[in-house]
């Protein structure tokens, strides 16, 4: 394990892949994935899009996953924007407590903006940034010893 994971068992993302629970939550079924609209529409339209074999995080994933979700994003946002014609797309996904993870199975979310939503400026967390005002570490613009210190110590890893 990378990093504590929300509690789920039996897994709820599991389930639905395989057959046992809310198949009208299915849009989309390919060989290594499942798109499912999320059960909490805070925009409408709004999707996840899981791997079938159980996955806990992105950490977990194989490559052979990693691209066939990114493949699915794609055919999804193309979908969104034909079906709602949004002001934008919103790709996001959590991993682990720490990040917000509900469910401890990978979930990509799509998520159609509109500019009259209600949501704030993307996942909710921003849009408290944007409420709040940023501190130097919050700016993009600012350039401080941490952030660059940050980027050394991930190339190092990579």
């Amino acid at each position: 394990m990378h990093f504590p994971m929300p509690d789920g068992d039996p897994c709820f993302f599991c389930e639905i892949a395989n057959g046992n629970a809310h198949q009208w939550q299915i849009v989309e079924e390919c060989e290594l994935t499942m798109t499912l609209l999320n059960g909490r529409q805070f925009e409408i339209g709004q999707c996840v899009i899981i791997p079938r074999r159980h996955a806990p995080s992105i950490l977990d994933l194989e490559e052979t996953e990693e691209a066939a979700v990114m493949a699915a994003a794609k055919r999804l946002s193309q979908a969104m924007v034909d079906a709602y014609s949004p002001d934008g797309i919103l790709v996001y996904q959590n991993n682990g407590i720490g990040s917000g993870q509900e469910v401890p199975h990978f979930h990509l979310h799509v998520v159609p903006r509109q500019s009259e939503s209600d949501w704030g400026f993307g996942p909710p967390h921003l849009e408290r940034l944007e409420r709040d005002g940023r501190l130097k570490h919050q700016d993009h613009l600012v350039d401080t010893d941490e952030k660059r210190m940050a980027v050394s110590e991930i190339r190092r890893h990579l």
